[in-house]
């Protein structure tokens, strides 16, 4: 499997992912990596609808993406999706090697701090966000592809 584009977003598929993000991942696949989406029919049926026919979906929980994207030996472009900073540290630390990750959108919460627009973090997303950094990984955040990108360890140091 080739992961061409990793990417944190809470609204898992929306707009930009199938207006622009699959074209830029150049994706053949989209996998949502996420436990509760996994593990809800409806919510299921709502991101298959989301999701252009022509790509394949898979919806999986947190430990069944590991193992998959380990045992997939293809070379199928896949665009890979997660709802925070939290589980892309799980997919850190499980083993996979990625280089770069997108975030694209951590909502607004109670006790969130607004960087961006697009970006509202606490405590426990600084810490996971430069877990994720200090193995090498960089982060960057884009809304969409011809965005300009911004690095997301300098803007939550400032």
């Amino acid at each position: 499997m080739n992961i061409t584009v990793f990417r944190i977003d809470e609204r898992l598929i929306h707009g930009q992912i199938v207006t622009a993000w699959i074209a830029y991942a150049n994706a053949n696949r989209i996998i949502v990596a996420d436990d509760k989406a996994a593990n809800d029919e409806f919510q299921k049926t709502l991101l298959q609808m989301a999701t252009p026919k022509t790509i394949e979906l898979q919806i999986l929980g947190m430990d069944e993406t590991i193992r998959t994207i380990k045992e997939d030996t293809s070379d199928t472009k896949t665009l890979l999706l997660v709802r925070g900073p939290k589980e892309a540290l799980q997919m850190i630390e499980g083993g996979l090697d990625l280089k770069e990750i997108n975030v694209g959108n951590i909502n607004m919460k109670k006790g969130k701090t607004k960087i961006l627009g697009n970006l509202w973090i606490d405590d426990e997303d600084i810490r996971n966000l430069n877990k994720i950094h200090e193995v090498g990984v960089a982060l960057e955040v884009r809304t969409v592809p011809n965005e300009r990108s911004q690095d997301v360890i300098k803007l939550i140091s400032k």
